[in-house]
């Protein structure tokens, strides 16, 4: 039978809590993300919104929330499972987009910036599936929801920006 001595089992114990601290930091930045995000709907952010004309395929507000909280869930767990393998260059910059689209959209109240941002923010995300999937194939899959919910914030956003902007004017939508 074979044993582990002291010394050995003290360095799977730090391993352990290692790799706890990590996904339990990647869990945090995820979620602090979505929470900063939210900071910027405010209530008069919510006034202008539900004023404008939106796609017939726009969720009730409160599935955005549910969703997102999965995806952040998803997006820590992909990033936990490459940690130190792949730069987290992608990662991190598909986080500082997605932080940075309420603000433009919700607060500044700007589409098209908004449109702009999710445009980068997917190419990011298509970033960091390339590349956390040729490390890890599901650590790529994990990603994918993230890309496909941001496609279809894409089109939300699109539908603002042509039914409420000078672009649907330009283009005889409205």
């Amino acid at each position: 039978m074979i044993t582990k001595t002291k010394n050995e089992h003290t360095k799977d114990t730090h391993k352990i809590l290692s790799k706890a601290y990590r996904l339990f930091f990647l869990l945090c930045l995820t979620n602090a993300v979505g929470y900063i995000g939210s900071v910027f709907m405010t209530p008069q952010a919510f006034e202008w919104y539900n004023s404008l004309i939106l796609s017939g395929l726009t969720p009730e507000g409160k599935w955005f929330g549910i969703v997102w909280t999965i995806l952040y869930f998803l997006m820590a767990i992909s990033a936990f499972l490459v940690w130190n393998r792949v730069t987290p260059r992608p990662f991190v910059l598909q986080l500082a987009f997605n932080l940075i689209w309420p603000f433009s959209f919700f607060y500044l109240k700007e589409p098209i910036a908004g449109l702009i941002i999710i445009l980068i923010m997917l190419y990011f995300i298509y970033k960091t599936i390339t590349i956390f999937g040729a490390v890890s194939k599901l650590s790529g899959w994990l990603m994918v929801p993230v890309f496909l919910w941001s496609c279809f914030a894409f089109y939300l956003n699109l539908i603002v920006v042509l039914y409420n902007t000078q672009v649907g004017i330009w283009l005889g939508l409205i």
